[in-house]
């Protein structure tokens, strides 16, 4: 597979209730653990500077990285590299499309359960993580479970293809 090794990816708009805040705390936590890893961070917005301290301040610009903003197209192909996708959105969110594509590209998604799409998408550790939206504990485990365990991280990215195909 392309999936690149301890890859975790977040996509959206860096505004409040999306909470791309959530992925770089989680981040500097992984890494205080000493674990490696790499995370993209997708979208552009009024969030984007505030993150960029964030990031600088807890000397995470080795292994977290915001991208910008990009074509659909180019999205889909980070989705298809990374392994993890983290949706930390709250339940201003709605349905949330971009989970749909995230379990096409065989990822193995963390998802909040405020989120329209996930209870209807994501079976809890058969097809998906889902962790208690605002509870920053919850999700830093669910990642940090996946990034224990490869072959799980595996089986459900492939589970989550195998929903959004037979959907």
């Amino acid at each position: 597979s392309t999936k690149k090794k301890n890859s975790l990816l977040w996509v959206g708009r860096l505004i409040e209730w999306k909470h791309p805040e959530l992925a770089v705390s989680i981040a500097k936590r992984l890494k205080d653990e000493g674990y490696r890893f790499n995370l993209n961070i997708i979208g552009i917005g009024d969030m984007q500077e505030r993150l960029s301290e964030l990031i600088l301040l807890n000397n995470l610009n080795d292994c977290v990285h915001i991208l910008g903003s990009m074509s659909p197209e180019e999205v889909r192909k980070h989705m298809e590299e990374s392994e993890i996708f983290l949706f930390t959105s709250d339940r201003n969110e709605g349905w949330g499309a971009v989970l749909n594509e995230a379990m096409n590209s065989g990822c193995a998604v963390v998802a909040s359960h405020a989120i329209g799409s996930v209870p209807y998408l994501i079976e809890n550790k058969s097809n998906g993580l889902i962790y208690k939206d605002g509870d920053k504990d919850d999700l830093y485990i669910k990642v940090k479970y996946l990034l224990d365990l490869s072959q799980k991280r595996m089986k459900i990215g492939h589970a989550a293809y195998l929903t959004i195909l037979n959907d």
